[in-house]
């Protein structure tokens, strides 16, 4: 009862502070208007679209709240004006948007085709942003488009980010664990099952997307005890499940963020709770910047690649993969996917490339095979040797590794995967800061390519041409009707004895088909004898 009322205070406190979130007496009369079990909230049409945005799920996490596992809002103070997207959560400056000083964010968008009402019962998408878990943010994404081509509802959340959400400092109680980002997104489908049926959607058919880090994160509801039944189908874009880091790991880089901060001692707990978050987010990224990580028994490891909710925390007592093993999944079906040219835009920068600096790279990055890599992908005749070293570096780092989270997810539930293929996508085009221009540089169907297709991405150079509209509309009718009957269809089912992969390209490459030599494509023998992955996406 007292984390209740310090939550309706905070919440409480925090909508009458903001401009426009509480409704005037005769304001948008003709605006779309919802009673849920939380309350009343009022959106706005657009278009053939109702728009709900800056939905509060839980209450801020801010003051006492600050590293507290959210819960979702049961009720709101007063009815919600829902026509202002808030500001994402305390993030530093990334290629989508600049730096966020914001914990005040614990807050979701909401789209559906126009004049839905309650007894509709369509079915709902919920898809989680990517960016590294460091940032990222549903300002970034257009749910739309989506919402009024497959005739259902889009909802996407927030979650704690870096510091805010992984920050891990034991195992006692009151302490972070390394999950709060996990309770944020478990909270936001929590109150969306609750509340979604007064906008016209069913609560029990519910679909979880998620791109990059946002994969990663769907493969910890799906097996977290505390998100068991929430979600009816999942999928996972250029994300893959095993491989988390232990909470001492974590651990780890929260005694390291703690010192970095200026806050030394057994408990840095109350001492970080002071600081200012630019403060906070400096610390931070200071320890991500380093490539190991000391535990507390003196020993080092490598650090992640990216922060993840570590094995062994409240909300992930297990490993992924042996909760998976275990039957933690049930039988949600799981569409798993990945992007032909995933890091070519990452490379870039490396890009013209020589001969002599690309030897020297795979030298000084595998020390230990990288004769049998140069014969493994030999430099085509004329072609720049940054598109091998793009290749090389996708298969290792997210093809083959999702590919081999496929097989385990496999064994439990049913599973289909596909490659988007379509190398004429509208490159990224960041929003936030001037990146290093390479003429002449081709990004094929790098990492969030997909996006735009999808959810409306905005870090994009252009609009989609005709053909690729094309391509984008059989792609969100084949995301609304995955897993609906229980099973893959109409997606093929993936196995390792039977690989399937739909390959998603234009008719000029081949169109959408089935394809089964993917793994081969992507050298997988190979990496699954050197299955270790970079910290770092850059050699």
């Amino acid at each position: 009862m007292q984390e209740w009322t310090l939550a309706h205070r905070l919440l409480t406190a925090a909508l009458v502070a903001a401009t426009g979130m509480l409704v005037a007496p005769a304001a948008q009369a003709t605006a779309p208007m919802v009673t849920a079990p939380a309350g009343v909230l009022s959106g706005m049409k657009q278009g053939n679209a109702d728009i709900f945005l800056g939905v509060p799920f839980a209450a801020p996490p801010t003051g006492p709240a600050r590293w507290q596992p959210s819960t979702p809002l049961a009720s709101y103070p007063a009815p919600i004006r829902a026509t202002t997207a808030r500001k994402g959560c305390s993030a530093s400056i990334s290629a989508d948007i600049g730096e966020t000083v914001n914990e005040d964010c614990l807050y979701l968008n909401i789209y559906r085709p126009a004049g839905v009402d309650a007894h509709a019962h369509l079915p709902v998408t919920v898809f989680i942003h990517g960016g590294g878990n460091q940032t990222g943010t549903p300002a970034s994404y257009d749910g739309t488009e989506f919402a009024t081509r497959t005739h259902s509802i889009v909802v996407i959340p927030t979650y704690r980010l870096g510091v805010f959400g992984f920050l891990a400092l034991g195992g006692k109680p009151g302490l972070p664990q390394g999950d709060l980002a996990l309770s944020d997104i478990i909270s936001a489908l929590k109150w969306t099952h609750d509340n979604i049926a007064a906008f016209g959607g069913n609560a029990t058919g519910m679909s979880l997307v998620g791109e990059s880090a946002g994969a990663a994160n769907i493969c910890d509801v799906l097996t977290a005890p505390a998100a068991r039944g929430l979600v009816t189908q999942a999928i996972m874009q250029s994300g893959f499940c095993p491989g988390r880091p232990a909470r001492v790991v974590m651990e780890g880089i929260g005694a390291a963020t703690a010192q970095a901060a200026g806050c030394a001692g057994p408990d840095p707990l109350p001492c970080m709770k002071r600081l200012p978050v630019p403060t906070l987010l400096a610390a931070w990224n200071t320890v991500w910047q380093q490539p190991i990580v000391r535990l507390k028994d003196g020993t080092s490891v490598s650090r992640p690649l990216f922060p993840i909710t570590p094995s062994g925390s409240i909300l992930q007592p297990q490993p992924v993969d042996a909760a998976i093993r275990a039957g933690a999944v049930g039988s949600v079906p799981v569409l798993v996917g990945f992007n032909r040219d995933e890091l070519r835009t990452f490379l870039a920068g490396y890009y013209p490339l020589s001969t002599d600096r690309y030897h020297t790279l795979l030298k000084q990055d595998y020390s230990g095979f990288a004769g049998n890599l140069q014969k493994e992908y030999p430099l085509p005749p004329g072609q720049d040797p940054v598109y091998t070293l793009a290749a090389l570096r996708t298969d290792q780092m997210l093809i083959c590794p999702a590919l081999r989270g496929a097989a385990v997810l496999a064994g439990a539930t049913p599973v289909a995967v596909y490659e988007f293929a379509d190398r004429t996508a509208p490159p990224f085009r960041s929003l936030a800061m001037k990146l290093p221009d390479a003429p002449g540089f081709d990004r094929g169907a790098s990492h969030t390519a997909e996006l735009l297709y999808l959810f409306g991405y905005k870090s994009v150079a252009g609009p989609l041409s005709p053909a690729q509209q094309v391509l984008s509309a059989r792609m969100m009718d084949m995301w609304a009707t995955f897993g609906r009957s229980g099973t893959t269809a109409p997606w093929p089912a993936w196995t390792p004895q039977a690989p399937d992969v739909t390959v998603l390209a234009l008719p000029a490459d081949g169109g959408i088909r089935i394809e089964r030599d993917v793994a081969a494509r992507h050298h997988c023998g190979f990496w699954d004898r050197h299955p270790t992955i970079p910290n770092s996406l850059f050699p």
